[in-house]
């Protein structure tokens, strides 16, 4: 059933026994697993069906680094962020689950082995393939890829979904469940606690417009982000005033994002279609992503966090300084972030002119292609200095407005410098061509922190642990302390790896679900 809150008159209170705050990727997926069950469902999300202009202005508040705006990289309507997203999917590497002591705060809970089944089910969800993540499965790949020295590199591995967005793709599916309520327009501003704050009673839902309701549920899952996950759990202060299940002050700790740098280049010494592996990305009917990044040995002996490369454009040209300059303040414009050290930038360019000149008209010329630039991937460093707060401004529906203060860390400067320098040393033995490493990678923080993109990774805010003194959440996702409270989310990573992780995300929602069922809503009689 589809009803919108600014429009319906859907009563003050609505009654179910699961409660999923959030419909993007999670949310829906979560509630996919309950369709046409013995089990009622509310599925609240906070926009509509299309994109709206207001409603993603809830999103507003301070980003302290100010490298991307709170509003624009995530997005409140039915399908979430898979409204955008690019599709890349893989799961995370075994030794992101590990405890390592070079990494602090590593290590999950839970081991992969436990999440592969989840992984393989979650495939179909984001309409891709067999669960194939390794070289070998694929032969014309792997008759074709570099023979990398395992104690070095090691090949990484993406699947691409033709971008699902599962607001069209599972809207059909959700309206037409008789178990399902998906409530639109309908946002969660309260999680109301019993007195003891150990269990959620109710949550109290408004729309822009005004209307208000309130769902009584026997279960709640919390599905809408890294973000605004602990914003919701931290303004939920009536009973305990630093915010729901928060009294080890966790809640909003431990922010993390994928730094996705600028890595540099190889200029190829041999023929491009001895390359073709790593730029080619259709097999057959499929989209696949093949990179290259520090083996699970290298890491621990070189004490690195996990990381990868891959090919993100052509060089037809051997790029400059003044070129770099231009590419860094060019990607600063588009990004609305101007460098610090935009006048260097700015000297460069023009102390060069004419290479810079030469170097468009052969961009533009079409030249033989000579080499390729690389994107980085890396872990972020978990950090409990990363959070989110409240502000004390509020927004159109009486929520405290969200800031972020956190910073990259060093050792996540230093992966992606020593990744490429094993990826130079690698090519230079294969004979494959000459590496350029992107020089900020090898200077100081501030001016690698220039080199970043980010694509809305927020994880790590409601961080998994089987003690509540470390983690909000346990291996089952439940809140420590609420018998009732759940959260189906990459808040819930204590550490990120650096593969996306949506296919993590999808996967802890798809067993979650499980015990749900099992041991928490069993149906009954």
């Amino acid at each position: 059933m589809l009803r919108d809150l600014k429009q319906d008159d859907v009563g003050k209170l609505l009654q179910a026994d699961l409660c999923i705050v959030g419909g993007g990727m999670a949310g829906i997926a979560l509630a996919k697993e309950f369709a046409n069950t013995g089990h009622s469902v509310v599925l609240l999300e906070s926009g509509g069906l299309q994109f709206d202009r207001p409603t993603q202005d809830l999103y507003q508040g301070t980003n302290v680094r100010g490298d991307f705006s709170l509003t624009t990289s995530r997005f409140r309507m039915l399908g979430g962020t898979s409204y955008v997203w690019g599709g890349w999917s893989a799961p995370l590497d075994e030794i992101d689950f590990q405890q390592r002591e070079w990494v602090p705060h590593s290590g999950w809970p839970i081991t992969r082995a436990e999440l592969v089944p989840y992984y393989r089910r979650a495939q179909p969800l984001c309409e891709l393939g067999a669960y194939r993540y390794t070289v070998p499965e694929w032969p014309s790949i792997a008759a074709r890829a570099l023979a990398l020295d395992p104690n070095l590199l090691e090949h990484k591995f993406w699947q691409l979904s033709p971008q699902t967005n599962f607001g069209e793709k599972y809207l059909g599916e959700l309206r037409q469940a008789p178990n399902i309520t998906l409530l639109l327009n309908a946002s969660a501003t309260e999680l109301v606690s019993a007195a003891d704050a150990r269990s959620v009673s109710a949550v109290q839902v408004a729309a822009l417009n005004g209307r208000q309701t309130r769902v009584r549920a026997r279960a709640y899952v919390l599905a809408c982000g890294g973000i605004e996950i602990p914003r919701l759990m931290l303004a939920s202060n009536r009973v305990e005033a630093n915010g729901l299940a928060n009294g080890n002050d966790l809640v909003g700790r431990y922010f993390m994002e994928h730094p996705h740098p600028d890595a540099g280049g190889v200029l190829l010494t041999g023929d491009v279609e001895s390359f073709r592996p790593y730029f080619d990305r259709q097999v057959g009917k499929e989209q696949v992503v093949l990179g290259i990044g520090p083996s699970a040995g290298a890491q621990r002996r070189l004490h690195l966090l996990n990381s990868s490369i891959a090919v993100h454009g052509e060089l037809r040209f051997e790029p400059s300084d003044a070129w770099d300059s231009l590419m860094k303040l060019s990607r600063a414009f588009d990004e609305r972030s101007w460098p610090s050290n935009a006048g260097t930038h700015v000297m460069n360019i023009l102390g060069d002119l004419d290479g810079v000149l030469r170097e468009i008209y052969l961009k533009y010329r079409q030249g033989p292609i000579r080499g390729f630039s690389f994107t980085g991937r890396t872990e972020s460093t978990p950090n409990p200095n990363n959070r989110v707060t409240l502000e004390q401004e509020r927004d159109a529906l009486g929520m405290p407005r969200v800031r972020l203060d956190w910073k990259p860390a060093t050792a996540d400067r230093l992966t992606m410098a020593k990744t490429m320098q094993l990826v130079a040393q690698e090519f230079g033995r294969l004979g494959v061509g000459r590496v350029r490493v992107n020089e900020l990678l090898l200077q100081d923080d501030l001016r690698w922190s220039d080199n970043l993109s980010w694509f809305g990774h927020h994880m790590g805010t409601t961080r998994m642990s089987a003690d509540a003194k470390t983690g909000v959440v346990d291996p089952n996702c439940r809140v420590h302390g609420m018998e009732n409270l759940f959260v189906a989310s990459s808040s819930v990573f204590p550490t990120s790896g650096y593969a996306n992780p949506t296919l993590t995300i999808l996967a802890l929602a798809l067993r979650l679900g499980d015990h749900l069922k099992a041991n928490v809503l069993p149906v009954r009689a």
